[in-house]
């Protein structure tokens, strides 16, 4: 049985049997009785598969004596004569004439494409076909969930659904992706997707991939609405495994492989760091001749001489004595070096002594390879009477940062059992459990960038062989602060539901219910142990301090809904639901810390001697009451129309409390209608379904519990008291933040539905947008939220999937392909002095000085009516000064007041700033070879804060996947890839090292392709110690680290083998398959960093994300 069609099917059925009584409520005595003296026809449908095709329509050819199959697919046509032609036809189905000869008749009717036939759910129990879906609901392919092992469930939507940007920032084993619908709907950003999971709101962290039955993703108001004013973000509703009655079934699915780690920047060898480090140093002194006293090059950690001795615990690197007998034994010891000093280069030379530690920290910080295994059990069974379905899964994968690793149990039951035939009861429960170990740092970019960059001439491990641990817990040994500074997490989350179905009118009228308590708890701990630096290394430090933090989160959801499904004269089908619903959310934290414990062995709070910061609980909640409707009206599915309306009430507001979210929609089954089925081209185009939607949402997560009322400060020893003070206005007027949606689309079908396009084309407007205005200061406040902002979002958007070849020897070829644009306008601000109401950004010049002048102006970055979000401004670099004939050309006479540079010709000329010539005025440095040369934007000769300019946005323009899948009988290689086109990162940690911000840390090996003598034609500016302090070559934000990041990423190859059915018998299973699958095996893209998936603009250093090869076994008994 095709239980995906029941909705409409079963009303078409319904409908013809109040017309026709007679075949109705008796059709299953007379579908196998043959009455000639009524001229009775009857038979059954079924599709390939032999289930019952429901609502497929029988038509006596040159009549409009027709009949619909019932819920069993058996039909009764009255008044038929032997020697008929019938016409069977069903959307998305193979349309057969068949005569009739007083039989009985079986026809099997054969599916022209999955496309039509595809059920997506629409919430709130219901579902269409896509034939008849007026919505823009995309589905995610299953397959995406077969093979390849997901710590979140919400990655395997990357590049899998339109209108969906979902990225990962960081490749730690459990991270959130980050996943925006539609380019955001808030210009705060704080607009999140809805996670529905069989109808109770979680999160995706807690959802076993492998209990996922379907993922639909929600994407326009017309359907979104039903779910009002938490929809916003747009809904994924998650459908897990259902149970097949009449079946019992125990399925195990086994994943198992190996991580690799992907390979970012390369760290230089000792040798080449003191090269470039103290060539960069040389170059920093020079330009600093007469204009200033430079940094002393032994001054720096690793370097001893010319007296520094409060540094030899520092020393690493030596000036070559070739008198001192002690060098000479150093020498001979293995591991020491020696190389020309290219500071003092010239007379008198000398030469350094050094180890070569590198590659050290980076073995202690990173595994080359890791694994991950996935293990899911799962029972299920049914009957007549009732079904159930138990499952448990445990996730573990390492990190290839060590001590990252993630683990996940879960496990789940869920059943259904029919009481009476008109009642039905459900229950179920879900557990999760997880851990995610975080660093000590509390940010991966101090890993990623700082220690990773501890100079190579440092041994990372003392003489015993013990973590070193250096200066800091920053600039030392990861695996010594790593022990020291430890941390630990637990999250845990638990769902219970209990609901029932009660048939009111059979088969037309039922009331659902719904009740759920979803739990959570958010446990996380800290200790550190006593540790010492090597900077003091007589002093231990032991004020071991102990964190613990709880939360609680207990969300109470209710809901009940009346459904009506009918048919009426054979030609209308009716399907209408009302129903409300009833939120809490109750929220608990609570945080202590202590110190002083007088061990390492007891990381609990109560150990310490005393408290460490005021202990704190925080308590909140709020509620949300809501009546929702949907109506699904089709006429012979040719002309078909959706409405959906909520009505919120959200204790987050109290002037405008109640917000009222419709959603209406309208479809056109071209192909249904006569005159095209008689039209020649109904033989190359199988579908054409032109649709449109109108409809709104609500959004309020940006507004606290409580801050319409005013939010309360807490001050102690206020008089030996506590006291509280007013942080926040009273503010009860806010509103609603409120999106409205338009939306046309076009569903296409080629070659009996063998090439399918899904299309859509929306303008999205959101009103009331939350903004921060501020306030006078005699008010005694900063700010006070508003209702102030307009935005708009439009984009294109197109789903494509094709079998370009399906032959009889069961070689099969499938594509699907899908792509996404947007483009996000501001549309109004706050009131505000400048030009298009701007708000932060920078201001710049518009164009050339004028004849006065006076430079035209315009304001970049921020927020602006007019403007779009996420642009990242910078210097432009025209190129990079290949030499002193160069620069005169170019820079003669330009003065550079971002960095305090001149020309080679003002050298000579008074410096108005200082009152004595350039070339003698401290902190001035000349613009020489190898520097910048930067675009004059208004050609004033001047370069300052107006010569900056839009250099890239962060965000995609266009963003979609596609997929590959052959099959040869039992064989099957399946390929995914994701892309995204159009956004830029500022590459910050490769600027930190080839500005060399830090003055001593290791280098990338990047620093060798920058400009030098022997390279003029770099792209890169030259080497020189601490830009920031020099001249803002790269520091000032240089637009050639402002890369763009469009990519290609290949997420899974799946190779996967079938065993024959005589194997699968053998065995008594009756399914059984084993593949190898390759996971984020590269990305194609011209950005430099570790990840090009976007990261908010700046890529600080980030958790690279592994390649992994699995292994997978999937039976069923």
């Amino acid at each position: 049985m095709i239980l995906h069609q029941r909705p409409i099917s079963f009303a078409l059925w319904l409908g013809a049997s109040l017309v026709m009584p007679t075949q109705g409520w008796a059709a299953n005595e007379l579908s196998t009785q043959y009455t000639q003296q009524n001229s009775q026809c009857t038979g059954t449908v079924t599709d390939e598969q032999g289930e019952p095709v429901i609502g497929a329509t029988i038509l006596v050819k040159g009549t409009n004596n027709r009949v619909v199959t019932d819920f069993d697919g058996h039909f009764t046509l009255p008044n038929v004569n032997r020697g008929s032609v019938l016409i069977l036809s069903y959307i998305g189905m193979d349309s057969q004439e068949v005569k009739w000869n007083g039989q009985p008749l079986k026809v099997k009717m054969k599916e022209q494409s999955q496309a039509l036939n595809e059920v997506v759910i629409t919430g709130y129990g219901g579902q269409q076909k896509r034939a008849t879906l007026t919505t823009a609901i995309s589905k995610m392919d299953s397959k995406v969930l077969d093979a390849a092992a997901f710590a979140n469930a919400g990655s395997a939507l990357q590049g899998s659904v339109t209108g969906l940007q979902v990225f990962n920032g960081s490749g730690q084993p459990g991270t959130d992706p980050s996943i925006t619908l539609r380019g955001g709907a808030s210009i705060t950003g704080s607009a999140p997707a809805l996670i529905i999971v069989d109808g109770v709101e979680r999160t995706l962290s807690e959802v076993n991939p492998s209990d996922i039955e379907s993922m639909e993703v929600l994407k326009d108001a017309a359907s979104t609405a039903i779910y009002g004013a938490r929809a916003n973000g747009g809904v994924i509703l998650i459908t897990t495994k259902q149970a097949k009655r009449g079946t019992s079934t125990i399925n195990y699915r086994m994943k198992v492989g190996v991580n690799f780690r992907r390979d970012d920047y390369d760290f230089m060898n000792a040798r080449d760091y003191i090269y470039y480090n103290r060539l960069g140093m040389k170059r920093y002194a020079t330009s600093m001749k007469g204009h200033g006293t430079p940094a002393n090059v032994d001054a720096q950690n690793g370097y001893s001489g010319y007296g520094y001795t409060n540094f030899t615990p520092r020393t690493d690197v030596l000036y070559y004595d070739a008198a001192n007998p002690d060098h000479k034994k150093l020498l001979e010891e293995e591991g020491w070096q020696l190389m020309d000093d290219p500071y003092f280069s010239d007379s008198p030379k000398r030469q350094l002594m050094f180890k070569d530690y590198s590659g050290l920290l980076e073995k202690a910080i990173f595994h080359d390879q890791t694994t991950t295994q996935d293990h899911y059990l799962n029972f299920s069974g049914g009957n007549n009477f009732g079904s159930f379905v138990a499952s448990l899964g445990y996730y573990h994968e390492d990190g290839v940062v060590r001590n990252t690793s993630y683990k996940r149990f879960t496990g789940s039951v869920k059943g259904d059992y029919q009481i009476k035939p008109w009642l039905k009861v459900r229950a179920g429960a879900q557990y999760t459990w997880y851990t995610q170990p975080n660093s000590y740092y509390g940010s991966w970019s101090s890993l990623f960038y700082r220690t990773r960059s501890q100079r190579p001439t440092w041994n990372p491990y003392l003489e015993d062989g013990s973590p070193a641990p250096g200066w800091s817990s920053s600039d030392g040994n990861y695996l010594y602060w790593n022990d020291k500074l430890t941390t630990s997490n637990g999250n845990r989350a638990e769902t219970y539901n209990l609901g029932f179905d009660l048939t009111i009118i059979p088969k037309h009228l039922t009331l659902t219910t719904n009740a759920s308590v979803y739990h959570t708890l958010d446990q996380q701990e800290t200790f550190n142990k006593a540790y010492y630096t090597q900077s003091n290394p007589g002093k231990m430090n032991t004020t071991r301090r102990a964190y613990g933090y709880l939360m609680k989160d207990t969300q109470t959801q209710l809901n009940a809904f009346l459904n009506y499904r009918n048919t009426f004269a054979e030609k209308h089908n009716v399907d209408v639901m009302l129903g409300g619903e009833y939120f809490d959310y109750n929220y608990y934290q609570l945080y202590a810390s202590t110190k002083n414990s007088p061990t390492d062995d007891i990381p609990t709070l109560n150990a310490g001697a005393d408290k460490d910061d005021n202990p704190s609980s925080y308590k909140s909640r709020n509620r949300i009451e809501s009546l929702f409707g949907r109506l699904n009206y089709d006429y012979m599915q040719k002309y078909l129309l959706s409405f959906t309306f909520r009505y919120d009430g959200n204790s987050k507001l109290k002037d405008h409390r109640w917000g009222f979210f419709p959603g209406v929609s309208l479809g056109w089954n071209v192909m249904e209608e006569d005159f095209w089925k008689d039209s020649k081209l109904a033989k190359v185009v199988s579908n054409i379904k032109p649709r449109i939607s109108y409809g709104s949402n609500g959004n309020v997560s940006g507004i606290g519990d409580f801050y319409i009322y005013g939010v309360y400060g807490q001050q102690t020893n206020y008089n030996g008291n506590t006291a509280f003070y007013d942080r926040s206005l009273v503010n009860t007027a806010l509103k609603w933040e409120q999106s409205h949606t338009f939306e046309g689309g076009l569903d296409l079908g080629f070659f009996k539905n063998r090439l399918a396009l899904i299309l859509d084309y929306y303008v999205r407007n959101t009103s009331n947008l939350l903004q921060s205005v501020n306030l006078p200061s005699y008010m005694g406040f900063q700010s006070i939220q508003t209702n102030l902002g307009k935005l708009r979002n439009q984009g294109f958007e197109m789903e494509v999937r094709a079998t370009p070849v399906h032959l009889k020897n069961g070689f099969r070829w499938d594509l699907s392909f899908n792509l996404s644009t947007v483009k996000n306008t501001i549309i109004k601000l706050p009131k505000s002095d400048r030009p298009f109401n701007q708000l932060n950004g920078v201001e710049v010049a518009a164009g050339p000085v004028d004849a006065n002048g006076k430079t035209p102006t315009k304001w970049i970055g921020g927020y602006r009516e007019g403007g779009k979000l996420g642009d990242l401004y910078g210097y432009q670099q025209d190129h990079i000064f290949r030499d002193w004939d160069d620069v005169r050309t170019h820079a003669n006479k330009r003065i550079d007041n971002v960095a305090k540079l001149y020309g080679p010709g003002l050298a000579d000329e008074i410096n108005p700033q200082t009152g004595v010539l350039y070339k003698n005025s401290t902190g001035w440095k000349p613009i020489e070879p190898g520097d910048v040369c930067w675009e004059d934007i208004n050609g004033d000769g001047i370069i300052n804060t107006l010569d900056r300019k839009v250099v890239g946005n962060e965000r995609p323009s266009v963003t979609g996947g596609w997929s590959t899948t052959l099959t040869y009988k039992n064989l099957s290689l399946y390929a995914r890839c994701d892309y995204a086109l159009g956004h830029t990162i500022y590459n910050d940690l490769k600027s930190r090292s080839m500005g060399q911000y830090q003055g001593q840390f290791n280098l990338i090996t990047k620093v060798k392709e920058m400009w030098s003598e022997d390279n003029p034609n770099s792209k890169y500016p030259v080497f020189t110690y601490a830009d920031q302090l020099n001249k803002h070559n790269i520091w000032r934000g240089n637009s050639i680290f402002y890369e763009k990041a469009s990519y290609m990423a290949l997420r899974e190859v799946t190779l996967s083998y079938s065993l024959p059915k005589q194997w699968i018998k053998a065995l008594q299973m009756s399914n059984a398959n084993v593949y190898i699958t390759g996971q984020n095996l590269f990305y194609l893209t011209s950005y430099d960093g570790a990840s090009p998936e976007p990261t908010n603009g700046v890529d600080y250093g980030r958790y690279p994300a592994p390649r992994t090869l699995l292994f997978g076994l999937n039976i069923t008994f």
